[in-house]
């Protein structure tokens, strides 16, 4: 049934966009996942996030990457697709016989279609979703013990930058700590008062560390067969402590409220919700569709070129075309947030320009505004394409 009402231009044209589609998107995709994996290796191995939670987070990044990507790579993609057939000759052989570029749209329009539902869902649905999801996991990072970031082979400094402890080695699970060194500062209670301010070092050494829960379920970490040695900096009056067990309580932490983003909140709550931010946002999931389809419509007539100037001559200026209108939506956002435009204008007034901006290049490809309205009547199809 589906070679029945597709022609073989058809089928070609579309399996040249889908191809192309995807081999951009997978390229950016790469190039950014990698970016955020070096950048969350590095935070893990300076003890910022744990090494459990390195893989979420790129998958839950990759998530918002790929939705916010889309647009761009169909843009891309057919933009690069057109190019080419318009590079081996492929376009003025069509135009040979007798297929115009209105023509062309149904092939386009085939991949554009599919590809927008499909990022109206992920937009509207699934990203709200793994925003929350992601503003989750940051928040549990947040509320875990400082230990549980511990990295063996490292100085690991406290959240308060009060303490630095090292440790050579440690088990699998983390409970268990070989070798620890740990050097903190507390403020002296019983300086004289020709020094009222002065700090305490206790600088504090042990063979084994381990991790200790009582029956209240009050957390202490307990050192085994260590010493302790505290005093002034400067002064010989330091005072050394050797023991064979040592608890020091672990005070528990505040527990950090989610308070989320909105980004993070429903689609159904926005459209429901009277806020201005929250009109603005979902003004925007809406114009992320809407502008993919815009620039793939747009990148047909923009696509044209010589087989002399070859397959990129146009991708800076489409690049900048895109950067342009990615950029107004993003201001047509921050106004609506501010009641700078009314509300029932949105961003629409954004989409606008990008649609002048549509006829502006059909009329510039079709050698003027008549001829532009010849092809709009005759559909740019001077005769038909037999089907297989």
């Amino acid at each position: 049934m589906f070679k029945r009402y597709f022609t073989i231009i058809d089928r070609y044209v579309s399996k040249e966009l889908l191809l192309t589609w995807l081999a951009v998107t997978l390229v950016l995709m790469l190039i950014l996942l990698s970016s955020t994996l070096v950048q969350l290796l590095g935070k893990a191995a300076q003890g910022r996030i744990p090494a459990d939670a390195v893989w979420p987070l790129l998958m839950f990044t990759g998530g918002r990457y790929l939705i916010v990507l889309i647009p761009l790579s169909l843009y891309l993609g057919v933009l690069l697709s057109f190019s080419r057939l318009y590079k081996d000759n492929e376009m003025a052989a069509m135009g040979a016989c007798g297929i115009g570029l209105m023509r062309l749209y149904r092939p386009l329009l085939m991949v554009t279609i599919p590809a927008t539902g499909l990022l109206m869902y992920l937009t509207l649905y699934l990203m709200p979703w793994v925003s929350q999801q992601a503003e989750l996991l940051k928040n549990d990072i947040k509320n875990r013990s400082e230990l549980t970031g511990l990295v063996a082979g490292r100085f690991n400094a406290s959240k308060k930058a009060d303490a630095i402890m090292f440790l050579q080695r440690q088990s699998d699970d983390g409970s268990q700590m070989h070798n620890v060194f740990l050097h903190s500062k507390n403020s002296n209670s019983n300086a004289n008062k020709k020094s009222p301010t002065s700090v305490l070092d206790q600088i504090e050494s042990a063979d084994l560390a381990r991790q200790y829960t009582d029956a209240s379920g009050r957390s202490f970490i307990m050192f085994e067969k260590g010493q302790l040695y505290e005093g002034e900096p400067g002064r010989s009056n330091f005072r050394i402590t050797r023991y064979e067990k040592k608890g020091v309580y672990l005070p528990e932490q505040v527990k950090a409220t989610v308070s989320l983003r909105k980004k993070a909140v429903s689609t159904a709550e926005l459209w429901n919700s009277k806020r201005v931010d929250y009109r603005a946002e979902l003004h925007w999931r809406l114009s992320l569709p809407i502008g993919a389809f815009l620039l793939a419509v747009l990148a047909l007539p923009l696509s044209y070129t010589t087989p002399r100037k070859g397959r990129y001559s146009k991708l800076a200026l489409a690049i900048l075309i895109y950067l342009i209108y990615s950029n107004l939506l993003g201001i047509g956002e921050s106004w609506v947030e501010k009641k700078k435009v009314p509300e029932w204008l949105g961003l629409w007034w954004v989409h606008g320009f990008a649609v002048i901006l549509i006829i502006y290049w059909w009329i510039k490809r079709a050698g003027g505004f008549k001829q532009f309205v010849q092809q709009l009547k005759h559909r740019g199809d001077k005769s038909s394409v037999a089907s297989s």
